[in-house]
C-alpha cells in the first residue's frame, strides 16, 4: 500500500475518496480478492498515514458500493470488486472548484480577522491563543492534527472583537476542514505550519495589524500550495 500523501492523480480528492481509490487500485491489482479481510482500521490508518476518521469514512463508502461488509467480530472482508473505473475527470474537477472557493473565502476574512485581533485581542484572548500553539497535536492515525489549527484560527476570530468572524469561521467550519487534513498530513507540513502560526501570533502580540494581516496571507497562501501543487 502507498502512502496517501506521495503523488497521486487524484490529489485533490477528499482524503477518505483517496482511500477508496486506493483500496480499488488494490483489487484492480489483485492485490486483494473477494474474500478477502481488510487490515484492521488502526493498521489502515498507519499504511497510508492518515486519520482513523478517514479510513472510517472510506469503509462506509466501500459498504455502500457493495464492495465490503462488516461481519461483527470478525471484521470487514471484501465481497465484490465493484466498480473500478471511475469517473475521477469529474470528481478531481468538483473537488477542485470546492476547495477554490473554501480557500477564496478564507483568504477574504482571515488576513482581516488577524490584523482585528491585533489592535483588539485581550490579555485572556492572547492566554488562550499561546495556551492553544504550546499543546502538542495528535498524530495520525491516533487523532486528528487539524483540530488544533481549527481551534487556532477560530480563537484569532474570537480576539479580532467581531462576533461575526467567529460565528462565520464556526459555520463553515466542516467545509474548512477539507482545506486542513491534506496540508497538514506530513510532519514536514505541520512542522510549516507551526513555524507560520508562530509568525502570525509574533504579530498580534506586538499589536501590529499590517505585519498580522500580511503573514495570515502568506500563510493561506502556503495553504493553497499545499493543496493544489502536486508533490
Amino acid at each position: 500500500m502507498n502512502n496517501i500523501s506521495s503523488a497521486h492523480p487524484s490529489e485533490q480528492l477528499k482524503i477518505y475518496e483517496q482511500v477508496v481509490l486506493r483500496i480499488q487500485e488494490m483489487l484492480q491489482a489483485g492485490t486483494l480478492s473477494v474474500g478477502d479481510k481488510l487490515p484492521a482500521e488502526r493498521d489502515l490508518a498507519r499504511t497510508f498515514q492518515v486519520s482513523r476518521s478517514s479510513i472510517r469514512e472510506a469503509i462506509r463508502s466501500l459498504q455502500e458500493k457493495g464492495i465490503v461488509e462488516s461481519r461483527r467480530g470478525n471484521g470487514t472482508f471484501v465481497v465484490d470488486t465493484g466498480n473500478i473505473v471511475e469517473p475521477l475527470a469529474e470528481a478531481l474537477t468538483e473537488q477542485r472548484l470546492y476547495l477554490l472557493q473554501i480557500m477564496e473565502f478564507r483568504q477574504a476574512i482571515e488576513p482581516v480577522m488577524a490584523g482585528l485581533a491585533a489592535r483588539n485581542a485581550t490579555p485572556e484572548q492572547l492566554e488562550d491563543i499561546a495556551s492553544i500553539m504550546k499543546e502538542k497535536a495528535p498524530e495520525p492515525p491516533e487523532g486528528n492534527p487539524w483540530e488544533k489549527d481549527i481551534r487556532f484560527h477560530c480563537a484569532i476570530a474570537k480576539a479580532s472583537g467581531n462576533p461575526l468572524f467567529e460565528q462565520a469561521l464556526f459555520n463553515a467550519s466542516t467545509a474548512l476542514e477539507e482545506t486542513r487534513e491534506a496540508p497538514l498530513q506530513t510532519p514536514e507540513r505541520r512542522a510549516q505550519s507551526c513555524s507560520m502560526h508562530k509568525e502570525i501570533f509574533s504579530a498580534i502580540v506586538a499589536g501590529d495589524e499590517i505585519l498580522a494581516t500580511k503573514c495570515m496571507h502568506k500563510h493561506l497562501e502556503q495553504v493553497h500550495g499545499m493543496l493544489f501543487t502536486s508533490k
